[in-house]
């Protein structure tokens, strides 16, 4: 089966920039295999529904996926605390 495209948003590529390098490598790891896998994140509720996120270690990646053009959007990449808002 066809992987899916990765489409980065801008608040993405920022959130990106700040983290470690150990948590960056983390984080390319999982975007690979969210090409492949894009359904392994969790769907969310409420006001962010459509949305889905993926838990690496204490941050959260806050993503989209559009099935007919079969690519994936990253919103965000931050802490749990702060990713939801």
């Amino acid at each position: 089966m066809e992987k899916y495209r990765i489409q980065v948003a801008r608040r993405f590529e920022k959130d990106f920039r700040t983290l470690d390098w150990e948590m960056k490598r983390r984080a390319d790891s999982i975007i690979r295999r969210l090409e492949a896998e894009p359904f392994i994140g969790k769907p969310l509720r409420g006001e962010l529904k459509g949305k889905r996120s993926l838990r690496i270690g204490n941050y959260r990646i806050i993503y989209v996926i559009d099935e007919k053009n079969r690519i994936i959007t990253l919103l965000t990449i931050r802490p749990r605390r702060t990713a939801y808002r």
